[in-house]
């Protein structure tokens, strides 16, 4: 990665920054979807969707805390100026932000679409 100098390559940064945090926020829905289908229907009283649901959180809190991780300590070490580095301190936590809502819009989204799969038994039992 080369060393951001000026506001331009800063303001680049920030921009591919933030794409980055809805392309990781979708591909965690993407595992979560993959992971809710490898726990298996349990017979009788069924409880399956709280291992899903326990799955569905956890992944979101890694890629949201990792993604935060990776900015602050590997990206933020290539700004050499110190008023650029809480800028982008702030386009982080903004990113926070973007990530969560891409994993949580699109993951509830598919949810209700497919609500008789495994995925869409995250939001809890259907009463019949």
């Amino acid at each position: 990665m080369t060393p951001v100098r000026n506001i331009a390559q800063l303001h680049q940064l920030m921009n591919s920054t933030m794409i980055y945090a809805v392309v990781v926020g979708l591909v965690a829905v993407l595992l979560s979807l993959l992971l809710a289908n490898m726990f298996p229907w349990e017979g009788g009283n069924d409880r399956s969707y709280v291992k899903r649901r326990i799955a569905f959180v956890v992944i979101g809190l890694i890629a949201i805390f990792g993604f935060w991780m990776y900015n602050d300590l590997v990206v933020m070490g290539h700004i050499r100026n110190v008023g650029f580095q809480n800028m982008f301190k702030a386009c982080n936590l903004k990113c926070i932000g973007i990530n969560l809502g891409a994993y949580l819009v699109a993951s509830i989204a598919l949810m209700f679409t497919f609500r008789h799969s495994k995925f869409g038994s995250i939001l809890g039992k259907e009463k019949k």
